[in-house]
């Protein structure tokens, strides 16, 4: 089927907008950036990410006319098997380290593997949209996959930030303690990004559910033009039937004429026709047989 210019304009703004999406909520899941907190007393600034965490070394007033110098990040994975044990180390040793109630935030707990489960999810489903998007200009019922795949994965993606969010404003999570003072956690720009592409998919989305209205409403217009024409057809035919002519059937020939079927029976008598023999009539009896045990 052929799309129209306002179908194809629809469905390559959607598809825009989701592959924007992706690359937003792909770059904040990848940034450490989720939490960040700058511990002043151990002049460093931690930042907290869902699957990996960055620290970087500040040095405050270092010439005349800088506030401060920042260094390299130095980052560890958190489902590192031997950052886990220096963690767990750090831990049991916290009445001799004022520095250990900050790696308990280096831990990779449940909810960051719950949000981490449907960022991946919402990927996969919108990439599964882009492909179905694609199709709809050829088959138009996948228009339905289409607005369904992103839904869901617009869902995905909200649920994840939610729970993040959630997670991220309780007490335990928000507040570091250190040596001397309480810092406070805040979000960092990690989390707006993944947000920002959160937001790119809802605007898609409402895209979609015009773009799947306009193709299959045009769809629908398509079979109703067909059926009242195959309908206009068939009055047509009942209206002036078709008159068949023996002479016209391909195995009658008309040039050939076959003799009545009386005359074509006496033509057979003449010529030596014989009827079947009729059986004769028995006068004897049928003997009687006695019937005996066997």
């Amino acid at each position: 089927m052929s799309a129209t210019l306002a179908q194809k304009g629809l469905l390559a703004l959607s598809v825009v907008l989701i592959f924007f999406g992706i690359l937003l909520t792909i770059g904040g899941a990848f940034s450490p950036a989720w939490q960040v907190v700058e511990i002043r007393e151990f002049r460093a600034e931690h930042q907290h990410g869902l699957w990996w965490d960055c620290v970087r070394a500040v040095k405050h007033v270092t010439a005349v006319g800088d506030f401060y110098d920042e260094e390299g990040l130095h980052c560890m994975y958190k489902f590192d098997r031997s950052a886990e044990l220096v963690i767990e180390n750090t831990l049991n040793n916290i009445d001799e380290d004022g520095a250990a109630g900050e790696s308990e935030y280096h831990k990779f707990w449940a909810w960051h593997k719950i949000v981490l489960f449907f960022i991946i999810a919402s990927e996969f489903l919108a990439l599964a949209s882009i492909c179905t998007g694609v199709c709809t200009l050829c088959f138009a019922p996948s228009a339905f996959v289409f607005t369904l795949s992103l839904f869901i994965a617009t869902l995905c993606s909200l649920i994840a930030d939610g729970v993040f969010f959630l997670a991220a404003n309780r007490v335990d999570n928000r507040f570091v303690t250190g040596m001397v003072g309480t810092y406070e956690q805040h979000i960092g720009y990690a989390f707006y990004l993944h947000l920002l592409g959160t937001l790119c998919w809802m605007g898609a989305c409402v895209i979609t559910l015009l773009t799947t209205y306009k193709f299959m409403s045009d769809s629908r217009n398509r079979d109703d033009s067909k059926e009242n024409l195959f309908t206009w057809k068939n009055q047509d035919r009942e209206q002036a039937p078709t008159q068949l002519n023996v002479a016209d059937l391909p195995y009658r020939n008309p040039y050939r004429e076959e003799p009545p079927l009386l005359d074509k029976h006496h033509n057979q008598q003449a010529f030596g026709y014989r009827p079947s023999p009729q059986l004769q009539y028995r006068s004897q009896p049928i003997p009687q047989y006695r019937e005996t045990s066997a």
